[in-house]
């Protein structure tokens, strides 16, 4: 969740619709290059109510943190003790955050689900899969390394046969850098698509199954050995 912050710190954990035993988190990056769909057991987060809305993450993390001081030395090892306040309507209003060894605490006001952005539709209209790319790890950071090199602010997806042709490019400079990946299976069609480099860069870090439609958008799923299931959603550049 704290990577994901990076694409909207404003979250809502909110019980899946139909699925008591599941939460749901959906967030849309500011200039809108990439979306995100999160579901996970409902065992992973410490709460009772429907949902439960942060307005910045990132402030909940640090605030963790401040208590969050491991030490070999019982004595020294300090840990986070968090609990959630509710309103007469069982809606999650206050996260306390203790310390396990002093007399201390913070107290964070959370927010109303009304005040967050997010997505305005709940699903992605995915009209067909004519490529898949498995992505390491490894080659998602060498590529992030290469769009900061350049400045990139455009990739360019060229599939031809078993053959991903990748191009970061920056449309400032015209400066560019290209590497070719091998496809487990051939495409039918050759096919372009160009996005912006705002969203890839935005992705957590982890090995991605991408499917890739030629209507202009591609699915990150990321690949995970735990219950979590999170895909990403990127569209192609305007104008493109």
């Amino acid at each position: 969740m704290s990577e994901l912050a990076a694409i909207n710190p404003q979250l809502i954990f909110k019980k899946k619709e139909g699925d008591e035993d599941t939460l749901s988190v959906r967030a849309i990056a500011a200039d809108k290059s990439v979306v995100y769909f999160l579901e996970a057991p409902k065992d992973y987060f410490a709460f009772e109510s429907n949902s439960l809305s942060v307005i910045d993450f990132n402030r909940l993390v640090s605030y963790y943190n401040v208590f969050n001081n491991p030490d070999s030395d019982p004595k020294k090892n300090e840990v986070p003790e968090m609990s959630i306040e509710y309103n007469n309507d069982n809606e999650s209003v206050v996260l306390h955050i203790k310390s396990s060894l002093r007399n201390a605490n913070l107290k964070h006001k959370l927010a109303n689900e009304d005040v967050i952005t997010k997505p305005t539709f709940s699903k992605v209209k995915f009209p067909s899969v004519d490529a898949i790319v498995n992505l390491t790890e490894d080659q998602q950071k060498t590529i992030n390394a290469r769009l900061k090199l350049i400045g990139a602010d455009r990739m360019k997806y060229a599939f031809s046969g078993d053959t991903l042709t990748l191009t970061l490019f920056t449309t400032k400079t015209g400066d560019t850098y290209a590497e070719d990946y091998k496809l487990d299976e051939a495409v039918t069609e050759d096919f372009e698509l160009v996005t912006p480099a705002t969203g890839f860069a935005l992705l957590p870090v982890g090995n991605f199954k991408v499917s890739v439609s030629k209507a202009g958008i591609m699915e990150f799923k990321q690949l995970r050995d735990d219950a979590v299931d999170l895909s990403l959603y990127i569209a192609k550049a305007k104008n493109d």
